[in-house]
């Protein structure tokens, strides 16, 4: 945006200059605008960027991974916390019903209000699908109404004609108080992983969206078990390892959640907290302090990312149900499960179309190859457009014509940015994204574009000393750029291998055999002796000139942190 900006008034300067100060023809000042106007323009780094992108789309797409905004890979590339739920990514999903415990009712009774209640409602979610499997047989209850599950109220209940009303959902919300009652016998199930769901009864009517009034009689408990995915543990090492803090964030009890991790083997899964024991104004407060967290609202699932992000941290976040869109819909990077609601997959970013998690570190990496890459490629591209605006403005001062034909900069292009950036862009590259992107490239960028500067600033100052015409000054100024321009290659290529060694020594071929092969093409001329030896000097000083630069740039702060 900076250089569209910019690139009007310095190539019309330039023009201006040359035709009508400098006296040149109006071919030659056309020309040679053309030439610095052609190299402030990052071209193919666009469509780079977009091939990059292509492909990696097409990869994910390889691994049943459905990319919804393209954007994202990006943002995923940069993820520091992900925000998981427990059911259908730490476990299958799949729940089952292992235990039904009566308490002031007995068991033929819970069983007969469990088979009317399931019957009655039509909530699609695991529990509820739990329930229905061991909770189907025959029943003459005549439900009057029901009250869907809401992950707000964490119950959901049913009224029938003669029987009152029945409620079902997480025993601190149903009972209040009197869950005291019961408090030891469901944090003994919750430690081993399981939820507790109670079975209440009331003869009153069932409220608008509101609990029948009155004391409930508690009826009986539901124990419910889910399983642990076989790949967690693997792919929860692999997010230890990359440095990525896992957030587990569920509406169930924190210490069932927490057991359900420690399995898992996820880090500090003992830092859990009760979500519903903390007012509004200090849910943001706890985010960075706890692991998991247990009983949360959607509305505290959004303000927990929200809190993540305003820290700093790059948020993914999970999910697979209605209750996580508000929460995916603020994520930085949002992941559904394709087995989940539709109003999941339609906010997300990212969809998981085996709604596998173990999926996750091969979508990850994609996105870290796919920015990697991006970014190598880009500090090539930046190097021509800083050296050439930076030139232009300089012939604005100097009485010199621009060095450069567009021609000669296609050389450039070509051999040291265009052919190896696509080679590059494709590569395997995992590493963790870090910095700034823009700084980042600048950096990398710096070097050889300073090089090149004041080494074809150089190559004007000789032609006052040695009044070199100027098709000789453009010969070694060019000759000195590609040079320079495949030093800066090999530096992006480090650390070498097979193909990244490949392709320096077939550029440096290629740029061999144009000099001999096709000079006039090019429009360079034979160089004389000490024109040459001038030439050499330049080049074998300009590596260590780089490298110093390179050093001075990474003790400036605003690079230093970015890795450059």
């Amino acid at each position: 945006k900076s250089i569209s900006f910019a690139i009007v008034p310095i190539g019309g300067a330039l023009f201006l200059k040359q035709y009508y100060i400098m006296h040149m023809t109006l071919r030659d000042a056309v020309v040679n605008t053309v030439a610095a106007m052609i190299g402030m323009i990052p071209e193919g780094l666009i469509l780079l960027t977009s091939v990059a992108l292509a492909v990696g789309v097409i990869r994910l797409a390889q691994r049943r991974t459905l990319v919804q905004q393209l954007y994202c890979i990006e943002t995923l590339a940069r993820v520091d916390t992900l925000c998981l739920d427990k059911t259908g990514t730490i476990t299958t999903g799949e729940m089952q019903v292992t235990d039904l415990i009566p308490i002031d009712a007995s068991y033929e009774y819970a069983s007969a209000a469990l088979n009317a209640f399931t019957h009655a409602m039509t909530d699609d979610n695991p529990t509820n699908r739990a329930l229905k499997a061991r909770f189907n047989g025959a029943t003459d209850w005549k439900c009057t109404y029901t009250e869907p599950f809401s992950s707000a109220r964490k119950w959901s209940a049913a009224q029938f004609a003669r029987e009152g009303s029945i409620v079902l959902g997480a025993p601190e919300f149903v009972l209040g108080p009197d869950y005291a009652r019961i408090r030891a016998q469901v944090e003994d199930y919750a430690a081993r992983g399981l939820r507790v769901l109670v079975l209440a009864h009331s003869n009153n009517p069932l409220g608008n969206q509101a609990l029948p009034e009155g004391k409930l009689e508690l009826c009986a408990l539901i124990v419910i078990g889910d399983t642990l995915r076989p790949e967690a543990p693997a792919t929860l090492e692999y997010f230890a390892r990359q440095e990525v803090d896992i957030k587990v964030i569920s509406g169930d009890n924190p210490v069932t959640v927490a057991s359900v991790a420690r399995r898992a083997g996820l880090k500090d899964a003992d830092r859990l907290i009760d979500l519903s024991t903390l007012p509004d104004d200090q849910v943001a407060a706890a985010a960075d302090k706890y692991t998991v967290f247990g009983r949360v609202t959607p509305q505290r699932k959004r303000i927990l990312v929200n809190a993540l992000k305003q820290r700093g941290h790059t948020v993914a976040m999970t999910g697979d149900g209605v209750n996580d869109v508000l929460a995916l819909k603020d994520a930085d990077c949002s992941i559904a499960m394709a087995n989940g609601s539709d109003a999941a997959r339609q906010v997300a970013n990212i969809v998981l179309l085996d709604s596998n998690f173990a999926s996750m570190p091969a979508v990850v990496a994609e996105g870290r190859r796919v920015i990697n890459n991006i970014s190598r490629s880009a500090s090539l591209f930046l190097t021509k457009t800083i050296f050439s605006s930076l030139l232009a403005i300089l012939m604005l001062v100097l009485m010199h014509g621009y060095p450069f034909q567009p021609i000669q900069l296609t050389l450039f292009s070509s051999l040291a940015i265009g052919f190896p950036s696509f080679v590059l862009a494709l590569e395997p590259n995992t590493a963790r994204v870090r910095g700034n992107f823009l700084i980042t490239v600048l950096g990398r960028a710096l070097p050889a574009a300073l090089t090149i500067v004041l080494g074809v600033s150089a190559c004007i100052a000789m032609s006052y000393v040695w009044e070199h015409d100027h098709s000789v000054v453009s010969t070694m100024a060019v000759l000195f750029t590609v040079c320079v321009g495949l030093m800066s290659l090999a530096r992006v290529c480090r650390p070498f291998n097979l193909i990244r060694a490949g392709l320096l020594a077939v550029c440096t071929g290629a740029f061999v055999a144009c000099i001999l092969v096709l000079p006039g093409l090019f429009q360079l001329v034979p160089l004389n002796r000490n024109q040459l030896m001038l030439l050499g000097g330049m080049v074998v000083i300009a590596l260590p000139f780089m490298l110093m630069i390179a050093a001075l740039l990474r003790k400036i702060p605003v690079f230093a942190k970015n890795g450059v």
